[in-house]
């Protein structure tokens, strides 16, 4: 596929989500615990980084990559991973990523993504609270 219709893939795969989600039930309360910084959870998803990049050469993320984001989703801290989504990653970490491969990134990696998180990031809970 081009990249062009990968990505317009990806755009409607998680709007289908948002919109399912968001019809579905109201905007959901903030997790329990969510963690008073994201720093310490961003960190955790360093190894991703070579991946996520703009022109990465590897094909594939590293194993401690997949199992990190896998701890972060199963944890009330993914709440943090709205900064990646909302582009805040690229200058916390120093790089630019590419939105294709953050989108892929749970797919690739067998990663259960929580049906609320996408709903939570649109709707901007704790996004200005977890810095």
């Amino acid at each position: 596929m081009a990249p062009s219709t990968v990505s317009f893939l990806a755009m409607v795969v998680v709007a289908m989500a948002v919109l399912q989600t968001s019809s579905a039930n109201p905007l959901p309360a903030p997790p329990a615990h969510s963690p008073a910084s994201c720093s310490e959870t961003l960190f955790r998803l360093f190894d991703c980084l070579d991946f996520l990049q703009i022109g990465a050469s590897i094909a594939g993320p590293p194993a401690n990559c997949c199992t990190s984001l896998r701890e972060v989703l199963s944890s009330p801290a993914a709440i943090c991973l709205c900064h990646a989504i909302g582009r805040d990653l690229n200058a916390f970490a120093g790089v630019n990523i590419d939105p294709i491969r953050l989108a892929i990134l749970p797919v690739v990696c067998l990663a259960i993504v929580p049906p609320q998180l996408p709903v939570m990031c649109y709707g901007n809970f704790l996004i200005s609270r977890c810095w």
